[in-house]
């Protein structure tokens, strides 16, 4: 019988009103993790050191000597690549194995599983902090907590502080198809765009950006005051080299993981790719993980496709939309009857493919620096391609077939810098000098420059070049246009600091440019 995985908010507490049973085995399974050398490939520091690696900063930190030890197992994360969301969950498979055979070996209870983090869950107050426990510094016992970390900065000040806009799950759930067109412009898919095996480098898929990245930031955050460019002053979850050496890591994978399940359990033809060199891999590259007797086994993405077989189902992969999809969401905004709304909503009528073609409606002129305030900067359409994307939104709201129009996509292409604590939210089109906060209708979407300092090196395998991000800005300019407030000619992008950014941080976006997707 599969174990199953419960939301952390919602788990009994008994003791002190802070800790659940769930959440206490976790801690002892935890310190027994830590108490292994990272020679073991079952200790803490091994597991984390799969994620990601860095000796140099690991050896600041004390968690490996200055001669360090290396292992084939660590450094091999996959970001930015449609390989995202299958190695992330082998690996927490992996991880969950080795804690359950450490809790039972403790007299823990066999069938314990871990917990998730449902932060976009806005049914729930508590929903947005993080779990009571991991601020504890003690156990019931006055034993050393294992789940808190020092390195935990949130604000600064160790406070985590998550917005509802940095957890939204819209953009993730209302996407079509898993992996992105290779083509850059369009939709890099809710699981992230076709690659080979890699780190980085590439676009983010829409759950990796979000809500994946911005909980990274912030929740690992940097010290107030300190030099935010310096990664020894970044919180572990901040740095992908450090992030699974916090025990939160593990909830929020969790939850990203469920967030597979959902998208799949909506009622719009969801799939997984079923390409070969997804469900196999590229030629000889598989995810090498350990089992609990330290000896290793290889995955590939279609061994983990039923989490039944690993031994785990998730309590709650209920649709935070309702099953609305694109469509109907944009017919019911248009005010068209109920029996069309209800027809875009039939399964049959699929929303547009991501690998429909691309076409570029304009770009801005120069690169963007963010040294601190809010920044803005004009993309120039070009007329002839703007009045093919407004022709596609005088879509009749037919009932026997209604149709998508076109998608349009804001790319911020080349993000450099060197805080990878650092996010920014992003608007269209907002008045001029308007409250951002008073206008949630033009947010494009949050950045979060989880991995960006590696990205940026003139030495990374991928020339310095940064990372590039995808935000849908359909029903901005359909709204714009709606509301005859859509210029031809241009829109203003606006970047708003999420956090604190400083001209040191050396941001930059070489170039914005916007897009249409479809036929």
């Amino acid at each position: 019988m599969a174990r199953v995985r419960k939301d952390v908010w919602k788990l009994p507490v008994t003791q002190g009103q802070v800790w659940s049973d769930t959440v206490l085995w976790y801690a002892r399974g935890v310190g027994a993790l830590l108490s292994r050398p990272i020679t073991d490939s079952t200790s803490w520091n091994s597991l984390g050191a799969m994620h990601g690696y860095d000796p140099q900063l690991w050896a600041d930190f004390g968690f490996v000597t200055s001669s360090p030890p290396t292992s084939p197992l660590w450094q091999q994360c996959q970001h930015q690549t449609w390989y995202f969301l299958p190695w992330h969950r082998g690996y927490l498979a992996a991880f969950e194995s080795i804690v359950l055979d450490a809790i039972v070996k403790l007299g823990g209870p066999a069938d314990w599983a871990l917990p998730y983090w449902n932060y976009s869950d806005s049914g729930d107050a508590n929903a947005l902090q993080l779990p009571a426990a991991f601020a504890e510094q003690q156990l019931p016992s006055g034993d050393p907590n294992p789940l808190f970390v020092s390195r935990r900065y949130g604000d600064g000040t160790g406070n985590v502080v998550i917005d509802p806009r940095d957890v939204d799950l819209t953009p993730a759930m209302r996407a079509s198809q898993f992996a992105g067109s290779s083509t850059r412009g369009g939709s890099t898919g809710f699981g992230g765009p076709q690659t080979d095996f890699q780190h980085s480098g590439s676009g983010n898929g829409i759950l990796e950006r979000q809500p994946h990245n911005g909980v990274h930031t912030l929740v690992g955050g940097f010290i107030a005051g300190a030099d935010q460019n310096d990664p020894h002053n970044w919180g572990l979850m901040s740095n992908p080299d450090t992030a699974a050496l916090d025990p939160i890591f593990w909830l929020h994978h969790a939850n990203i993981d469920r967030l597979w399940q959902v998208w799949l359990n909506r009622p719009s033809n969801h799939t997984n790719p079923t390409a070969a060199n997804w469900l196999t891999g590229p030629p000889d590259q598989t995810f090498a993980m350990p089992k609990p007797d330290g000896t290793t086994y290889n995955l590939a993405a279609q061994d983990v496709l039923d989490t039944n077989a690993l031994g785990y189902i998730y309590e709650d992969t209920s649709d935070p939309l309702g099953g609305v999809g694109r469509i109907a969401a944009r017919f019911a905004r248009l005010g068209a009857p109920q029996q069309a709304v209800a027809a875009a909503t039939r399964p049959g009528v699929a929303a547009m493919a991501e690998e429909k073609p691309v076409e570029l409606l304009g770009a801005n002129a120069e690169e963007v620096q963010l040294t601190g305030g809010s920044v803005d900067t004009q993309v120039r359409m070009d007329a002839g391609v703007s009045r093919k994307m407004i022709n596609s939104f005088r879509t009749n709201l037919s009932v026997a077939a209604p149709k998508e129009p076109d998608r349009v996509f804001l790319n911020l292409e080349g993000v450099r810098g060197a805080n990878d604590g650092a996010a920014f939210y992003v608007y269209v089109n907002l008045p001029q000098d308007a409250n951002p906060a008073d206008y949630p209708q033009n947010l494009a979407g949050v950045v979060s420059l989880f991995g960006v300092t590696k990205a940026s090196r003139a030495d990374d395998k991928h020339g310095g070049n940064g990372i590039n991000e995808t935000l849908e800005i359909t029903d901005i300019v359909d709204a714009l246009h709606l509301n005859n407030k859509l210029d031809l000619d241009h829109l203003t992008v606006r970047f708003v600091p999420r956090t604190k950014i400083q001209a040191a941080d050396k941001i930059s976006v070489r170039r914005v440019s916007v897009y249409r997707q479809g036929d």
